[in-house]
Formats: C-alpha cells, sequence, structure tokens
C-alpha cells in the first residue's frame, strides 16, 4: 500500500557566490554600522496581509452544539433515571424439574433478591418450548425472594426435567378458578448520573507586545480585527479552549481519584465527565468490524440490533475517514446514496440543506443514515495522530427526540449541562484583566490576560438507541 509523506519544512537554498548587484547597495542590512556591500534598508517588503490557513478551519466544534440541547445545573453531578423493558427476561438452567435464575443476568429482580418470577407464569424458553412455574422446588408455594421454581412443560402438563434452555422471557399467567391473586411487581428503573468538568484557558500579552504592529491581518473573535500579532494569540487560545470543551463532551472519561497538581490546588479532587463515546461504549450498542471493510451484511447486522433495541428510524453516522471511504465504496457499488426512500427528516425534509451540511444520506430496513465524515477523527494532532485508530470508528446517533412523561417536553439524545444559579452561568466565562491596553485597569501588571472558564457535562440518554462501529 502506498503511504505519504509530509516535508518537515520549506528549505531556500542560497547561491554559493556573493554577488555585489545595484539592490545589495539598498534594502538587505540591518546593521547601524553597514558599509557600501551591506547595502541600506530601504526596500520595502512585499508581505501579503494575508494569513494563509495552511490546515484550513481547525475548529472541532459543531457536533454539540447541531445534535444536542443545553440545560442548566445547581449540582455537580446531575442525573436522570430511564425505564427498563417492560416485560421481563432473564437467563437460568433448569435441572430436574427445577428453574434456577442466574443472578449475574437477571433483569427481573431487585436488590433483596426478589424476581419477577410467580406461580402461575408462564415461561418461553430459548428453543421454542413453554413453561408453567407450579411452585417451589420443595412442593411449596413459590413466593418471592425465593429463586428456585419446580416448572411442568405446557404442552403435556409434565415435570420439565432438565431440557436445554438457558435463556427465558415471562410471557403472560394462567390461574385455576377460585384462585386468589398473584403476587404485584414492582418497576425498576436504570439510573444515569454524570458530572460537570471544570475546563480553563488563559493567554497573556505583555503590553510591549500589544503595541507591536504585523504585516499581517488577523481576527480575533473577542478582540477585533487589525495587525497587531496578540489579536492572533487570543483567537487561537479562544478556539484552543473551544475544542477542549467539545472533547470532553465526546471523549472524556470519568475520573477516579485524580487530584490536581497545581500550586494553588495541589491534592483537591480533579472531576471529569463521561463523554459521548464512552458513553456508547460503556452502555451502547457496538459493533466490532475488525480490519476489515464494512459489507452489507455488517449493516444488516446493526439495522437488526437497532430495531431490537428501540433504536431510532433516522440516525446521524458521523464516521472517521477509513470507516467513511468504506461506506463509500460499499454503497457506491450498489447506487444505494439517498435510495430506498431516504428522508430527510431531521433537516425539514430538505435534501439541500442535509447536503449543504456535508450529510450523505441512505436508507436499509427501514432505517435512514445521515452520514458525516468526522474530521475530529482524523486530525493529525488529535485523535488521528500516528498510531490512533478512531478513523475507523462511526458513532450512530440518534436525530428524533423523547417526550418527558412529567413536562411533556422534548428530550434530545443528547445534550450539554452547565452549570448555573441566579443568574450566574458558567457556561462560557470570559473577562480581562491587567493594566495593559485595557481602559480600566485591574492590577499594576504591565500585561492583558485573557480568561475562558466553563463547567459543564455531557448528558445522554437511551444508550440503547446509539450505536458504535470500530475498525482496527
Amino acid at each position: 500500500m502506498a503511504t505519504v509523506s509530509l516535508a518537515s519544512g520549506m528549505v531556500a537554498t542560497p547561491s554559493n557566490v556573493a554577488v555585489a548587484t545595484t539592490s545589495n547597495y539598498v534594502g538587505t542590512s540591518t546593521l547601524i554600522n553597514a558599509d557600501a556591500t551591506d547595502g541600506i534598508p530601504l526596500h520595502k517588503r512585499d508581505v501579503d496581509e494575508q494569513l494563509i490557513k495552511r490546515y484550513g478551519d481547525q475548529g472541532i466544534t459543531g457536533l454539540m452544539e447541531l445534535l444536542g440541547s443545553k440545560k442548566e445545573t445547581t449540582a455537580q453531578t446531575f442525573e436522570h433515571y430511564e425505564e427498563t423493558l417492560l416485560h421481563n427476561h432473564f437467563t437460568g438452567a433448569i435441572s430436574s424439574n427445577d428453574l434456577t435464575i442466574d443472578t449475574a443476568f437477571d433483569d427481573t429482580g431487585d436488590s433483596a433478591g426478589n424476581t419477577a418470577v410467580r406461580d402461575g407464569d408462564l415461561l418461553l424458553g430459548n428453543t421454542g418450548v413453554m413453561y408453567y412455574v407450579t411452585g417451589k422446588a420443595d412442593g411449596t408455594a413459590s413466593t418471592q425472594p425465593e429463586d428456585n421454581f419446580q416448572l411442568k412443560l405446557v404442552s403435556s402438563g409434565a415435570l420439565a426435567g432438565s431440557p436445554a434452555d438457558t435463556s427465558f422471557a415471562i410471557v403472560g399467567n394462567a390461574y385455576a378458578e377460585r384462585t386468589g391473586q398473584p403476587v404485584g411487581i414492582t418497576p425498576r428503573v436504570d439510573q444515569y448520573q454524570n458530572k460537570c468538568q471544570i475546563i480553563k484557558e488563559s493567554f497573556t500579552v505583555s503590553g510591549s507586545e500589544a503595541t507591536n504592529a504585523v504585516y499581517v491581518k488577523v481576527n480575533s473573535p473577542e478582540m477585533g480585527t487589525g495587525y497587531l500579532w496578540y489579536l492572533q494569540g487570543e483567537a487561537d487560545t479562544y478556539q484552543r479552549f473551544q475544542d477542549y470543551a467539545e472533547l470532553a463532551m465526546i471523549i472524556g472519561q470519568s475520573a477516579t481519584g485524580l487530584e490536581d497538581g497545581a500550586t494553588d490546588g495541589a491534592g483537591a479532587a480533579v472531576v471529569t465527565t463521561e463523554g459521548l463515546l464512552p458513553f456508547i461504549e460503556n452502555k451502547g450498542q457496538t459493533m466490532d468490524l475488525g480490519s476489515s471493510a464494512i459489507t452489507m451484511a455488517d449493516f444488516d447486522a446493526a439495522v437488526k440490533s437497532l430495531d431490537k433495541y428501540r433504536g431510532a428510524k433516522e440516525m446521524a453516522l458521523y464516521a472517521g475517514m477509513n470507516l467513511s471511504l468504506d461506506i463509500d465504496d460499499l454503497l457506491a457499488s450498489q447506487g444505494a446514496y439517498a435510495a430506498g426512500g431516504a428522508n430527510y427528516g431531521t433537516f425539514a425534509n430538505n435534501k439541500d440543506m442535509a447536503l449543504n451540511l456535508g450529510f450523505n444520506s441512505f436508507s436499509r430496513g427501514g432505517y435512514t443514515f445521515h452520514k458525516k465524515t468526522y474530521d475530529l477523527f482524523n486530525r493529525p494532532d488529535l485523535l488521528g495522530g500516528s498510531g490512533f485508530n478512531y478513523n475507523g470508528y462511526g458513532m450512530c446517533i440518534p436525530m428524533d427526540s423523547q417526550k418527558d412523561a412529567k413536562s411533556g417536553a422534548k428530550i434530545p439524545s443528547l445534550r450539554m449541562r452547565y452549570k448555573a444559579a441566579n443568574g450566574y452561568s458558567r457556561e462560557m466565562e470570559h473577562w480581562l484583566t491587567g493594566s495593559a491596553v485595557l481602559q480600566n485597569k485591574t492590577n499594576e501588571t504591565d500585561e492583558l490576560r485573557c480568561n475562558y472558564r466553563t463547567e459543564r457535562g455531557f448528558e445522554g440518554f437511551a444508550p440503547n438507541r446509539f450505536l458504535l462501529f470500530k475498525k482496527s
């Protein structure tokens, strides 16, 4: 496979002979006591005022702004609750008519050991055999929190014996005439919580440097436009700060046992937030593609899994360059882009809007994927650097909204939480200090300091509706 190398720099090769020409006498020397051969620095340099963006727009912010929403929080830790599956299923084993529930994979019980299995329940095994719960293995009536039950085959009424079934779903119940009511089942919920992370940045320039003009014209979103190089420093610092905040929302990991190493905060606990990528990996669905290119069979498996766990019918697929090219090749060979009834509900049913945002859309099995190459996964100074494999990742993010059962308000699939209370917000703080440049001085230090701070965290909803492709 061919590789592309990047030159280490641009090198100008000088002449091996010094020739005294007319242009040597004027415009080359910087010496005060120069002789005729040194020249006098009178020639005006022709320097273009445009600062060339060699790497284009290097900002990585946008994903959270495009797909998510924002909500303030008055606590460092924020949380919400999500309902579990309505019908209970579990793994276990049947031996000599006795069902033992596998507590390691039991989503039917509670912390006290109670299970949702009761007398009179009908259980469907993974081989299609249906069983009837008749009581405890010792012949007495089964009551919670017991976890051993005696089973009979519905088809024959005979004791279950020791069949091969290891996975079971509770599909109903049946009772005799004039019998009492069963024990009630208390619904359970899944708890989600995450924390807000404090992110800071600063830029400092001396009063002297703030008055030194340069040839190129630069722009600062906070300080304006001009021919002062500190404006570029402030602009770069602001963009870097924005990127750090976005990276925390995307790849942040929950910290354990971190302590501040700064002099003014040494020993204090450091809190970080869990970002979108770990959220999907730890709680959602993941498909490991290995080193192979993605196939239509892979997409079919993804669609089946999304459908099984109630995935959104419309997904944003943010893919690294390697995965994005594989998908392009796969779909181009089948003419699948914008085929199969692709819809653009997220883009107000406007195909042009989707294209303007850089999305290519295709449908499979009733699921529409809006694919976009995600620059962050291919950035050489970030996740696309040597040794990283994020350019083979692809995040499938639901693009519909759920409704809050209490308020009726729409809840997005993800959002950013930020600290705020009593009119004070820490979503984005920016302030200036020093005695240079500023009309209103704040201290005696001959400098201008630009300060940035935010305290925010990532919040994801229903991780079962997200899917992550991983290609090594």
